[in-house]
């Protein structure tokens, strides 16, 4: 009798958890999670607007990847620019968990910059897909 409970909870579980299983698998883990909900631990002090500020190397990589990749690229290489640009900054800063984004070797783009390479109507739809290169790459470094 325990033995058929059993059988009948794990698929019951089962049945509750395929769905979920299948939309992960056809959608990807990342849905839903944004740039600035990710934390690496490991931060850029920048100069933005004559203001020191420290920024999570994630939402760094947001403001470089337009200076490494041209808007139109495919979203494997996008991805893949973000892992190398992630490895060389996180190869820069060694075991410190901040580093001046004066010792990279990168241009940050803000929102102005933005707008100012890819036009105020596109900029936001173009810095989106960037982003979601670095969520979907979130921590991957070449070793």
């Amino acid at each position: 009798m325990g033995e058929k409970i059993t059988v009948a909870l794990a698929g019951a579980i089962l049945l509750v958890m395929l769905p979920c299983l299948i939309t992960l698998a056809l959608n990807g883990r990342y849905e839903g999670i944004t740039v600035d909900m990710l934390d690496s631990g490991r931060d850029v002090l920048i100069n933005i607007d004559g203001e020191n500020q420290l920024m999570d190397v994630e939402e760094y990589l947001v403001g470089v990847l337009p200076q490494v990749v041209d808007y139109g690229a495919t979203k494997e290489f996008v991805e893949a620019q973000a892992v190398a640009v992630r490895t060389k900054v996180y190869y820069a800063m060694g075991d410190k968990t901040v580093i001046n984004a004066g010792d990279l070797s990168y241009e940050y783009f803000d929102d102005n910059k933005y707008m100012n390479k890819y036009g105020i109507d596109n900029y936001q739809n173009i810095k989106k897909e960037f982003e979601q290169a670095i969520v979907n790459t979130a921590g991957q470094i070449i070793k």
